[in-house]
């Protein structure tokens, strides 16, 4: 019966190393993409503000529209490669907090749920407890003495 007690004692060890070995994952995770937003943002400040400058400076409606448009693709090119990055990252988190998941179970199923491993006779109960002739006698079943004659 113990021993049912010492594997769920590694299970559950085992179980609370690998979840905050995923909460420290988890957390270096989002502080990368926190940086990586704020060099966004940054970078797209910067852009906008130079586009903004550009568009003060042009003296034509035809300029105006190609120096919007340049900045509309420049932003969306940095906006894909953005996503990218936050797609890999996220992509690697989900990988590593996984792995535990696709690998072998760190205990057989069919030993931890032995019946024999549960319920060991000897250490169980006493066999002597269950003497036929101790039982009362019901209508319908035969006695006990009838079944050792």
């Amino acid at each position: 019966m113990s021993q049912v007690y010492e594997k769920a004692a590694e299970m559950n060890k085992t179980g609370l190393a690998t979840v905050m070995k995923s909460v420290s994952s988890l957390a270096k995770t989002n502080q990368t993409a926190g940086i990586e937003m704020a060099d966004f943002a940054k970078e797209s400040y910067s852009a906008g503000a130079e586009a903004m400058k550009k568009l003060a400076a042009a003296r034509t409606l035809q300029s105006a529209l190609e120096i919007q448009a340049d900045y509309l693709k420049a932003f969306y090119e940095r906006f894909q490669s953005q996503a990218k990055v936050m797609t890999d990252l996220y992509q690697g988190l989900a990988q590593e907090i996984g792995a535990p998941l696709q690998a072998k179970a760190p205990f057989d199923m069919k030993t931890f749920f032995d019946s024999k491993a549960f319920f060991d006779p000897k250490t169980f109960f006493d066999p002597k407890a269950f003497d036929l002739k101790s039982f009362p006698k019901l209508p319908g079943f035969p006695a006990a003495e009838q079944k050792a004659a």
